[in-house]
């Protein structure tokens, strides 16, 4: 699926004893838990495939970009206004 990628190269992020990773869908950025919700693996090395999911690296179970991010975990990054 054109327009999301995953920030696979980014060094960890971490929040409230949470890793995540920055994942970019339809031109907004998301952190997302950096972990499958089936087996627990690291979604931030699967890849996204043309149906719009990501597929975990490690059991290549397929879940839903749109899913992930409405997830209540999920956290949708906001530009900031800069002042003049």
């Amino acid at each position: 699926m054109s327009g999301t990628w995953i920030g696979r190269d980014l060094p960890p992020i971490r929040r409230g004893g949470r890793e995540y990773f920055l994942l970019g869908h339809r031109g907004e950025l998301y952190l997302v838990v950096n972990q499958c919700p089936h087996r627990g693996g690291p979604l931030k090395f699967g890849f996204v495939n043309d149906a719009g999911q990501i597929v975990c690296p490690l059991h290549k179970g397929a879940f839903a970009v749109d899913t992930l991010i409405a997830q209540r975990s999920t956290i949708r990054l906001l530009e900031a206004e800069t002042a003049p």
